[in-house]
Formats: C-alpha cells, sequence, structure tokens
C-alpha cells in the first residue's frame, strides 16, 4: 500500500522560493520515499487579457488534456489499496474536483475503454451545463458494465483544494464526490464570483484575504497564504499523507498582516464557516465583521497550537519560564 499525490497548479511560471503557489509549496513538501507523485503547473492567465471564444475554448482542452495526464498515470501507479491524495488551487482545483469525480464516477478504465473515457470527458468533465444526478447515474452504469457490473468507483483519501475557480469557458458547477473520504477548501473572504463550492462534500472553511491570498503565488500576502497552506496541509497529514518535516508554522502575526480591500468581492454564506485566524484579524479591525455572516461558525480552533509544537524549548528555559508564570501570578 502507498500514497499517491497528484497537485495541480494555477501559474506556469516558474516562481522563486516566496513566489510559490500553496499547491508547489505543498509539493515541495513531500516525502518521496514512500510516495509517487506527480505536479501539473497549469497555465496562468496574463492580467488583462480577454476572455475571448477562442481562449476558452484553448482552456477547456488544457485543462482537460491534464485531467487526463494525472488519470493515465494513476491508471499505471494505482494498485487496490493504494491513498490517493488530490491537491489544486485557483482553476487548478477545479481541475483536482473534476479527477476526484472522475475517480468516483468511472473509476480507472480498462486499458482498451479509451472510447468511454473519451466519452466521459466530454460529456462530464468540465461540462459547460450542469449534469444532472440522472446524468451521472447513467455514465456510471456504462462504466460499470466495462466491470462485469462490478463498481468502477476509485476512492480517494483525501482531497485539498485553495479557492478552486472555474476553467474559463465552464461554469461553477462541480461534479459529485462519492467516494472522497476526507478534504478540505480554504476559500478566501475577498476571493471573487468565479469560487466553486465544495460544501457538500468537503470541509470548507473561509480565510481572510482574496483568492492569491488564499492560493499563494505572484501577488500573494504571504503571511494570509501560509494560514491558508498550513490548515489544507494539517487535514491531509491527519489522512496519511508523508511530509518532511516544517521549520515554522503560521502565528498571530500573520492572521494581522495584509489590508482588506475597500469593497468586499464576494460575502460567505450565513452558514460558512470562517477560520479561527480571522478573529485575531477582528480584534485589531473590527470594521471587518462586515464582510462576514451575522453568526459565525470559528473553524480550526487549535491552529496557533500547531505552530506552538514545532518550537523546541530547552528544559531549562521550560523551568525558568515556569517559575517566572508561578511569581506574575
Amino acid at each position: 500500500m502507498k500514497n499517491i499525490v497528484l497537485c495541480f497548479d494555477h501559474t506556469d511560471e516558474q516562481p522563486g522560493l516566496r513566489d510559490a503557489s500553496n499547491t508547489e509549496m505543498l509539493f515541495r513538501l513531500l516525502d518521496g520515499t514512500e510516495q509517487l507523485t506527480w505536479y501539473h503547473s497549469g497555465t496562468a492567465m496574463r492580467p488583462g487579457r480577454r476572455l475571448t471564444p477562442g481562449y476558452r475554448g484553448d482552456s477547456v482542452s488544457a485543462a482537460r488534456a491534464a485531467i487526463v495526464e494525472a488519470y493515465r498515470f494513476l491508471g499505471e501507479a494505482w494498485d487496490p489499496g493504494d491513498h490517493i491524495f488530490v491537491f489544486g488551487g485557483g482553476d487548478g482545483g477545479h481541475r483536482a474536483g473534476e479527477l476526484a469525480t472522475l475517480l468516483g464516477t468511472v473509476g480507472l478504465l480498462p486499458a482498451h475503454s479509451d472510447d468511454v473515457l473519451d466519452y466521459a470527458l466530454a460529456t462530464y468533465v468540465l461540462p459547460r451545463t450542469a449534469r444532472t444526478p440522472q446524468d451521472w447515474r447513467q455514465i456510471r452504469v456504462l462504466a460499470a458494465q466495462l466491470f462485469g457490473d462490478r463498481d468502477p468507483a476509485v476512492p480517494v483519501r483525501f482531497v485539498g483544494l485553495w479557492n478552486a475557480t472555474a476553467t474559463p469557458g465552464t461554469k461553477q458547477h462541480m461534479g459529485p464526490l462519492p467516494t472522497v473520504e476526507a478534504g478540505r477548501h480554504a476559500v478566501g473572504v475577498d476571493g471573487g464570483r468565479r469560487t466553486i463550492r465544495y460544501f457538500e462534500s468537503l470541509d470548507e472553511v473561509w480565510f481572510r484575504g482574496t483568492r492569491c491570498d488564499v492560493t499563494g503565488g505572484n501577488d500573494a500576502c504571504w503571511p494570509l497564504a501560509d494560514i491558508a497552506l498550513d490548515w489544507v496541509l494539517d487535514g491531509a497529514i491527519a489522512a496519511g499523507l508523508q511530509v518532511l518535516e516544517r521549520g515554522s508554522c503560521p502565528t498571530d502575526l500573520n492572521a494581522l498582516a495584509g489590508t482588506a480591500p475597500v469593497i468586499g468581492r464576494c460575502r460567505p454564506p450565513l452558514d460558512a464557516k470562517v477560520h479561527a485566524s480571522v478573529e485575531v484579524y477582528l480584534r485589531s479591525h473590527p470594521h471587518y465583521w462586515r464582510r462576514l455572516p451575522a453568526r459565525i461558525e470559528w473553524a480550526d480552533a487549535e491552529w496557533l497550537a500547531r505552530g506552538e509544537r514545532l518550537v523546541h524549548t530547552p528544559v531549562t528555559s521550560t523551568v525558568a519560564r515556569d517559575v517566572l508564570t508561578a511569581v506574575a501570578s
């Protein structure tokens, strides 16, 4: 049994250490000794570029090609019992979600079933119009026939997304994720209207910041991006992902970084869960309440404790601090 990790990024640039997206940062942290890893850089949309019909069509074709590449990688690497982890940010998050849908619907088709795969890709992956539950049942029955009426679905251990956004040329539709065992989706309060919601299938939590402040990459407020990275990574590690030791975790200083846009671009729904780091920011900037639901369910209350556990404190320092605390009290 092994882990197979697939990462869909949203930029084709070659970033430096602090310009890397959260998807690439996670990929760099992976322990590759006992895990198979796959990474796709994606395609960055240039600022000011118009969404022409030709560009939309090219975007959909490129996204489908990336999904097929990941799908074929899994077809060669996966064995029953293996754990599949899928990550993505921005429109890479959309591709990650579509791959998980494909695995939960048609599974990993036999090598001789390219026609069925082409049909599923053209009709169900990144569709221009929403598919009904009946549509999904139909393609699942078709796939089952290729497996001798056996359920073809392949389990996905964990899906981790950062502000998944719709691929240009598609709608904000999400397919079912019936075989995803666990997952986390970090969403930016100021992330924009193209954000895809996965609240029915994944643990979805809202973070302070714009889209890039959650996905990471160029123009990101890195202290905020680190908070979103840490939260998704924490869930993945709990699901069994193997990563190298990290030197640090976010602190309350991360939560206070950056400035909020003057005008909010979207508002979390009334039932949204908001990351506890936002509460730290609210203490100094109470006006930020206007961006949030009237009633808030705070998520990940232990986020600061993760950073404290990483800090090695010598025994002598611990004793001294305990004495000082006792004197002060």
